[in-house]
């Protein structure tokens, strides 16, 4: 196995442009026309990029090797009126927009985490005071002891694993778009 991870290190190098020397990655990405890349059920005053292509375009960052900066270069059969600064400044805003989505979701789920730690420590409280106030239970006592301690695990892992895994990763993908991207192009074929 160890000689097959070793042979496809550089596996990216047979799929995309890569500059070694600069640190770069050179993805292309082609249409026919803008339209395709919006999404077209939006019936917004500047046009919604496609979920299919934010898919692509977050996909980059997965394909490229981890430290080099993308250069996303999207080619369009015909360019329906859009100049290439028009392009930009709509993927741009598009970007603000999707960020902005972002923190308003982690900002819930975030209230969602500090309730269920909440949730948790009073269940600990609580545990401990009927401990150690209930002395003779017997086996009563040995289960609402267990239910307790299971309540109160499982309500501080919960608010851990939003405080820490899923916001790490909504903080690489905003990184990775305010750090990795290089440059992109907007052109016709």
């Amino acid at each position: 196995m160890g000689r097959l991870f070793k042979r496809y290190k550089n596996i990216e190098d047979e799929f995309f442009d890569l500059d070694h020397e600069n640190k770069k990655a050179l993805m292309k990405l082609e249409f026919e026309k803008p339209s395709d890349i919006f999404d077209k059920n939006a019936v917004t005053k500047l046009p919604v990029l496609s979920d299919d292509f934010l898919d692509w375009v977050l996909a980059c960052f997965e394909y490229a090797p981890h430290s080099y900066k993308i250069d996303l270069d999207i080619a369009f059969t015909e360019m329906e009126g859009y100049s290439e600064e028009q392009l930009k400044d709509i993927f741009l805003k598009n970007m603000v927009l999707e960020g902005k989505k972002s923190l308003k979701a982690t900002h819930v789920k975030n209230f969602i985490a500090l309730g269920l730690a909440i949730t948790g420590l009073v269940l600990l409280i609580s545990m401990i005071l009927l401990m150690s106030l209930w002395n003779d239970g017997g086996i009563a006592k040995e289960v609402i002891s267990y239910i307790f301690d299971i309540a109160t695990t499982v309500t501080f892992w919960e608010a851990m694993t939003i405080w820490i895994v899923e916001n790490k990763e909504k903080r690489d993908l905003t990184g990775n778009l305010v750090r990795k991207y290089d440059s992109i192009t907007f052109r016709k074929k």
